[in-house]
């Protein structure tokens, strides 16, 4: 099976030049957790997904997840709310190091995947976006090569009720 086989066609993206405040409602209108970063020809530039734009209004973020992740240690106060609204995704996204080719084998793409820490990748094909990769696609597409529907991945009866037989 080929990356090209499973990716998304319709790759969420932004421009580079947009704001991060449009990234976040071009995020929540397509329901997507990271957005291809393009210039002009829908080269690819790097990747902005929602941990980026949290790092943007939560200055301790980074912090905040190193300690357990507990709200009362939230500063709100230092929060620099006022540059958001003009702050560019080209100064926050993450620099597009690995790509996928349409025609590489799923295997290789879903190492590079875990390799590279994300949940997605872009697909470029001829220097242009073609799509993007998931580790959400990557299943859904291992799934139905073998035709594993999604009831068989629920337990058995007997393993919900914790193993017990029913009596008769």
């Amino acid at each position: 099976m080929l990356v090209k086989d499973a990716m998304s066609r319709n790759a969420p993206r932004i421009r580079e030049s947009a704001t991060i405040k449009e990234a976040a409602e071009r995020m929540a209108l397509t329901q997507a957790t990271e957005l291809v970063v393009v210039v002009t020809g829908d080269r690819v530039v790097g990747m902005i997904g929602a941990e980026d734009l949290l790092r943007c209004l939560i200055p301790e973020y980074d912090e905040l997840l190193s300690k357990g992740g507990s709200p009362s240690m939230l500063h709100p106060h230092r929060r620099s709310s006022d540059l958001l609204p003009h702050l560019k995704v080209k100064e926050v996204m993450r620099k597009s190091g690995a790509v996928l080719d349409p025609e590489q084998s799923l295997e290789s793409a879903l190492g590079q995947l875990l390799e590279s820490g994300g949940r997605t990748l872009p697909v470029v094909s001829e220097g242009a976006l073609a799509g993007s990769l998931s580790t959400v696609d990557v299943a859904r597409s291992l799934m139905w090569r073998d035709q594993v529907s999604p009831a068989m991945l629920q337990p058995s009866e007997e393993r919900r009720k914790g193993g017990r037989k029913k009596s008769p």
